[in-house]
């Protein structure tokens, strides 16, 4: 948690720099760190909110556009890898790739 030069608690994501402008920060789905200065904290929690909200309605929207295969590469390394074993998850890519003949 951030906090401000006099030690007030700021939330995730929220600083205040040496100058007294605070900045917000988070990273992306993509993996960039997205990062904007403000002159007062209201102002850059309501920007971190709505910015983070942007990132995840962007990424599902560009989920239209996949191909199977990516899907499939984003599904293992996303969300699987983190939940079941590697024996799980060899087993799902040998499936994938018999089915799909690779």
């Amino acid at each position: 948690m951030g906090k401000s030069r006099k030690g007030k608690e700021l939330g995730i994501g929220i600083t205040q720099r040496k100058d007294g402008r605070y900045s917000a920060k988070f990273k992306s789905k993509t993996g960039k760190r997205v990062e904007k200065y403000f002159d007062k904290p209201s102002a850059a929690r309501q920007w971190l909110t709505e910015a983070k909200y942007e990132d995840v309605r962007r990424s599902i929207n560009s989920l239209a556009d996949m191909t199977v295969d990516t899907w499939f590469s984003y599904w293992i390394k996303e969300i699987k890898e983190k939940t079941v074993r590697w024996s799980t998850l060899r087993s799902y890519r040998d499936r994938y790739e018999k089915m799909s003949g690779k």
